[in-house]
């Protein structure tokens, strides 16, 4: 039996949710945007988000019932957000990363806090080339102390897909390397990477690439941690030719079974794509921003289509989670338990930012 059918209707089993979505935010942060989450151990729910300039952190300890008082991490001057921009976070080990880029600067920053979020550390810049990660597009991963993160690099004539690792939680980090460049000179430019740490240590990323006409996802995994990666390779059988940049990534994560390659979700034209490497791939339906994380009963997948905000449970059917929902997060426990969805909802001046426990 293909994955793809195995993962989309095995799962037969009854789905819930919590009874209705959590405001992250207080009123006085209206506006804010892009909200990422990570849970950690003891199932605490945190969340990192951008407004204006500034980047800042929440966190949930009862289940996304309540959440506390935003601080404030760092602020950036032209703080990268929106189009899947925004700072991103991790729970490494016993301590939390978050990484944000400048497009003034053109640096990705690294921040890193020892007690839950209460207070960071001072900055530290990730990136070995000046103003090289100026696009602002990156993705984040941590497992246990190990942390690596990757983004569009600039540094050369086209756009390329560059990463670093990090072995002490993001305190230091190795020098920075290129990951993948095309033979055709530029990843796309404008759409966001994609990276997952394995239940072995594996490190997957994904990206978009520009090759041969085609913007295409492609993944490449690392069996080391991040040191070398297998050759990149192209996901699904179909191909998108398009001369412009779609500004739609995608998602990847590690089923809870045996298997060593990850399961990906991505944009094609208007339809959206479940596929592992090397197997065709299972139309979702049409869509746009996928999200995906898993628990232990499968994959959760979350996206945007005309109706707004959807979201999917292992074996049922899509449901509209929220009109005016958008830039969805999904992140999963890591016992896989349940997973929390965040996203932002309403128009510019009055956006909110929302969380959802699922199981």
């Amino acid at each position: 039996m293909k994955f793809l059918p195995h993962i989309l209707l095995a799962f037969a089993f009854t789905t819930s949710l919590a009874a209705a979505p959590m405001e992250i935010t207080p009123p006085d942060f209206r506006g804010a945007q892009q909200p990422q989450a990570a849970v950690g151990g003891r199932g605490e729910i945190h969340v990192v988000f951008g407004r204006e300039g500034a980047i800042l952190h929440t966190v949930s300890v009862d289940a996304a019932q309540t959440f506390r008082a935003p601080v404030e991490i760092a602020t950036l001057p032209k703080l990268a957000l929106g189009m899947h921009r925004g700072p991103r976070l991790a729970v490494a080990g016993d301590r939390l990363i978050v990484t944000a880029i400048s497009h003034e600067a053109g640096d990705l920053i690294a921040w890193t806090s020892a007690d839950g979020g209460a207070t960071w550390t001072a900055p530290v810049t990730v990136n070995t080339a000046p103003k090289a990660a100026r696009e602002g597009l990156h993705a984040l991963a941590a497992s246990g102390p190990r942390v690596a993160v990757t983004w569009l690099d600039l540094r050369g004539s086209g756009t390329e897909l560059w990463a670093a690792l990090s072995e002490d939680g993001g305190a230091t980090w190795k020098p920075d390397a290129r990951l993948y460049q095309s033979p055709d000179g530029s990843i796309c430019q404008c759409c966001a990477p994609s990276l997952v740490f394995g239940p072995r240590g594996e490190l997957a990323a994904m990206w978009r690439n520009s090759l041969g006409g085609a913007r295409d996802l492609y993944s490449a995994l690392s069996r080391d941690g991040g040191r070398t990666f297998d050759p990149a390779a192209k996901l699904g059988t179909g191909t998108w030719k398009l001369n412009a940049c779609p500004m739609d990534g995608g998602g990847i994560a590690f089923l809870r079974d045996a298997t060593a390659a990850p399961v990906t979700v991505w944009r094609r034209d208007s339809q959206l794509f479940l596929a592992r490497p090397g197997e065709p791939e299972k139309s979702v339906g049409e869509g746009k921003d996928a999200a995906l994380a898993t628990i232990a009963r499968g994959p959760v997948l979350a996206w945007r289509n005309k109706a707004g905000l959807m979201l999917q449970l292992p074996g049922a059917a899509p449901r509209l989670l929220d009109a005016q929902g958008a830039a969805p997060s999904l992140a999963a426990a890591p016992d896989g338990r349940f997973a929390v969805i965040v996203w932002e909802s309403g128009d510019a001046a009055q956006r909110v930012l929302n969380a959802e426990i699922v199981r």
